[in-house]
């Protein structure tokens, strides 16, 4: 096999569609393929291949800035970068657009007619994707049009095979890997046919050097290559094959090199058939760490992002080929109890499932929405649902005299008896979470079980952030100006706020159904409404069994919406998604990990408690806990969780790595830490998993102890995470190792501890305390103390104190509390804050009673660079459930992906 066949066998392309065209008389279009063609076949790739394949006729064939070529019966014209080019009988006629051609799908069989006379051009006309991780060398190197003549000796077994695939519904994958035969063949002929002495990729499968150079990095990937390696086994000088090299391939070898692993990785990862581990070192790393990072940095996302995405794509492709027609929809209506009528319903046969209405929705136009579609396919599987209009949208009445929780829980009552329903499940997203919630305590006899997705207690003008506060008046205000007009621009903003992910379509649709669905007016007056919700009292009365998902990143309603849900729902299960989308789009992960647990959530006995099985997805983060050693052989205890660059969190006094993950304290850290990043956290000496007894408790200790956990956990370079005492030793770690700290984020931090810093008023107090410790170390009234509660978290609930209660034993003994507050009195790094040269952003609560405000500014201000933010609380670690953690996540995201 040379090095050509080598390229071309790893050549892999996603999908493909064989489509019947036939042109008559003086036919000329103007063609190109586009997503909306590829949307009912497979999933939207980066970059399509186009071709026709002539089966009888001729036609021409005109991409611009070349000459027109002219493809005859038994060849194909290929368009390896589906460049816009018009099919037509000859030369200077006026081409039509594809899309006013006559178009034609029914039993598998995808129709294209155009034109008409005597004369006819039968065409089989095809594409296919090609994902970004496939992007190609030998596809970006191709010219914008090939064609091939193949009428010798093919002509038969090609055109039987197209009309196979094309008339017997054959599967995507069986076209690609026809169509893989076909454009390999092009390339040959087209290679061969080069005149020597050109510059560019297939250029360099002309010269020896570089040839060899090509096959072996092809064929030897995973091995330790390096550039003289090559020169030698090439025969040339390592100058000589440098330079040739980059001149007709346009990078290094070993950058080159370096792009290839990736791809092969890609394509293993693809397969599906080993874990990261092993194709890490089947590519030639000896970690999975240092491959996870090169990985990101070629495709953008870590391999088991990527891997869960591509899977999440290739199920949903493989769901709409195997889309059935919806049953048929009747729409009834019926009176609300205040003479508002309300537009309502049921799809399907079997067990009942309401979808409480939520804004925004119009029961006829989202039967064939792009995003609501698939809600309403999966849904009617088996089971009859039932959709309303809310009052004042869709269908429904839009001059509704009122509009409120109260009216909304009402008209939920009137579809269920006039549907006639008696038992049925509900599925609320959004503010029909409150409206189930308050309907289900109402009914709980009527009310099977409960399913919230992206829902919410209290509406964004109860919850009362100020930022939120700003954007939410904002949208009003465009709302007012623009909401009805034309122009979808001031609508967009709201498009983007639900469904930042979706398709240039579904964008589209999104815009036009907020015009149809509502006028200006309700929108503002909904806006209102839905602003002032708020049940949270409503919560513990909860008695139905509620399954419970929310995106990590929703823009519209906040992730700690969900948790609040969640905690205060008595039994209620909890899922996060990794999305950003408000409206779940078919094609992404979290829509497939949305379906598998429904499904099992309703399909279960109500009187079956059993946890819903975690799924497989970062959001659940499992750690992988290991143990190291400390310069004095003290045993610690450190976890990696999450994909992506790596962020370290400096080890804090009170963690557990079995127990953080239901930490009302440290939780909501760690599900940012996740978020985007591969997070490494460790127990302190003397606390949590990490050795009770250490023989040496001191400063220079747990500066040492974060830098051996990391070399153990092989973290070349991290971003540092350096929260309260633990502050001082990121600060420490970052001046000494300039090199492997590329951003440090420091909140409630100080430089010098509480008895350097020589207050008298708080050195009595806080030796109070320690005197408290000293003779009632079980503090009585709360296992953890109230006092230190009321030190550390001033806003805390009743949840933070139970939890300690009950876990207080599991964290530590209780002599370790006294050293770690000795040494945290004694820490003074100020000498080495002029030596932190990384890029710093330090936090600090403005009210914070542990490490005063003063203290962080004086941090910021002895960092060259740093950015200071004054946050509003009175907490020392913030907590998931108040204002200034959606502060700080936003300060937080953009620091680290500046």
């Amino acid at each position: 096999m040379d090095v050509l066949d080598e390229i071309l066998s790893s050549l892999r392309l996603t999908g493909g569609v064989v489509i019947d065209g036939e042109f008559g008389g003086e036919f000329c279009v103007r063609a190109q393929f586009t997503p909306d063609h590829c949307a009912p076949f497979f999933p939207v790739p980066d970059t399509l291949i186009a071709y026709h394949y002539v089966r009888s006729g001729e036609m021409v064939v005109e991409v611009d800035g070349l000459p027109p070529a002219t493809v005859s019966a038994g060849e194909i014209a290929i368009l390896p970068h589906n460049e816009p080019h018009v099919l037509s009988k000859r030369t200077g006629l006026k081409p039509v657009d594809a899309s006013d051609v006559t178009w034609i799908t029914s039993d598998g069989v995808h129709r294209v007619a155009s034109g008409n006379g005597p004369e006819v051009t039968q065409v089989w006309c095809g594409f296919l994707g090609t994902a970004k991780s496939s992007s190609h060398p030998i596809l970006d190197a191709l010219p914008p049009l090939l064609t091939l003549d193949i009428k010798a000796n093919r002509e038969d077994w090609l055109e039987t095979s197209m009309r196979f695939v094309a008339e017997r519904q054959a599967s995507p994958e069986m076209i690609a890997r026809l169509s893989e035969l076909f454009i390999a063949e092009a390339v040959r002929e087209y290679v061969d046919q080069l005149p020597h002495g050109g510059k560019g990729w297939l250029a360099g499968l002309q010269d020896p050097a570089v040839a060899k150079a090509l096959s072996i990095i092809h064929s030897r990937y995973a091995e330790e290559l390096d550039v003289e390696g090559l020169a030698r086994d090439a025969g040339v000088s390592r100058s000589v094959l440098g330079e040739r090299f980059a001149e007709l391939i346009g990078e290094p070898p070993m950058r080159y090199c370096a792009h290839w692993r990736m791809r092969m990785a890609a394509n293993m990862l693809r397969d599906g058939k080993q874990n990261t581990a092993n194709i890490a070192y089947s590519v030639g790393f000896n970690s999975e760490a240092a491959f996870n990072r090169a990985f990101k940095r070629e495709f953008g996302e870590p391999p088991a992002t990527w891997r869960r995405r591509t899977e999440a794509e290739e199920r949903a492709r493989v769901r709409r080929m195997e889309r059935r027609e919806l049953p048929p929809q009747e729409i009834k209506y019926c009176k609300a109890a205040d003479g508002t009528r309300l537009a309502y319903s049921v799809i399907g046969s079997g067990a009942p499932l309401v979808k409480t209405a939520n804004w925004l929705n119009h029961i006829q136009y989202d039967w064939e929405s792009p995003l609501w579609r698939h809600w309403i396919d999966e849904f009617t599987r088996g089971r009859a649902l039932v959709r309303y209009d809310e009052r004042g949208n869709g269908l429904s009445d839009w001059d509704a005299p009122d509009l409120s929780l109260e009216a909304f829980v009402a008209d939920l009552e009137s579809v269920a008896d006039c549907a006639e329903l008696e038992r049925f499940d509900l599925l609320a997203i959004s503010q029909g979470a409150a409206v189930a919630i308050a309907y289900a305590i109402r009914h709980p006899e009527r009310v099977r079980k409960l399913i919230i997705c992206n829902g919410y207690a209290a509406g964004w003008a109860v919850r009362a952030d100020p930022a939120e506060l700003a954007r939410r008046e904002a949208m009003i205000t465009l709302t007012e100006i623009g909401w009805g007009a034309d122009n979808p621009a001031y609508r967009q903003l709201f498009t983007n706020h639900y469904i930042p992910e979706a398709t240039p379509k579904q964008m589209g649709w999104f815009n036009e159904m907020q015009r149809l669905s509502a006028s200006p007016e309700n929108a503002i007056r909904l806006q209102r409404t839905l602003g002032a919700i708020d049940v949270r009292e409503l919560l513990p009365l909860v008695r139905t069994p509620t399954l419970i998902f929310h995106s990590r990143e929703d823009q519209a309603v906040p992730f700690a919406q969900g948790e609040e849900l969640a905690a205060n729902i008595p039994g209620a299960q909890f899922v996060p998604l990794e999305s950003r989308n408000h409206i779940m789009l078919e094609t992404e992960p979290a829509w497939q990990t949305f379906v598998e647990l429904t499904r099992g959530f309703l399909n279960r006995d109500v009187g079956d408690t059993a946890p819903i099985a975690a799924p497989a997805v970062r959001g659940l983060a499992t750690d992988e806990i290991k143990r190291c050693r400390g310069a004095d052989g003290t045993s610690i205890a450190f976890a990696m969780s999450g994909e992506g660059f790596p962020l370290v969190k400096a080890q804090t006094w009170m963690t557990h790595l079995d127990h953080d993950w239901t930490s009302p304290v440290y939780r909501h850290w760690l599900h940012e830490g996740t978020r985007a990043n591969r997070m490494m956290r460790s127990d302190m000496r003397g606390f949590g998993l990490s050795e009770w007894e250490p023989k040496q408790f001191d400063f220079e200790c747990l500066v040492s102890d974060l830098e051996t956990a990391m070399d153990a956990a092989e973290i070349e370079q991290c971003d540092l995470l350096g929260m309260c005492h633990a502050a001082p030793i990121a600060i420490a770690y970052a001046a000494r190792h300039p090199e492997r700290v590329r951003k440090l984020v420091l909140v409630n931090s100080f430089a010098a501890g509480w008895r350097v810093r020589g207050d008298p008023e708080e050195i009595a107090w806080r030796e109070s305390l320690l005197e408290m410790n000293r003779r009632q170390p079980s503090f009585r009234r709360s296992l953890l103390g109230e006092m230190f509660i009321t030190l550390y978290f001033p806003s805390a609930g009743q949840d933070v104190i139970d939890w300690h209660n009950e876990l207080f034993h599991t964290l530590g003994p209780v002599p370790s509390m006294e050293r770690i507050i000795e040494v945290a009195s004694t820490m003074d790094v100020r000498n080495e804050l002029a030596n932190v040269h990384a890029q710093t952003l330090v936090c600090h609560s403005n009210l914070d009673g542990n490490a005063p405000l003063t203290a962080g500014k004086d941090v910021a201000d002895k960092i060259a660079g740093a950015r200071f933010v004054e946050l509003d609380s009175a907490n020392h670690i913030l907590l998931g459930d108040e204002p200034a953690w959606q502060v700080f996540t936003r300060e937080f995201r953009a620091f680290l992906s500046d």
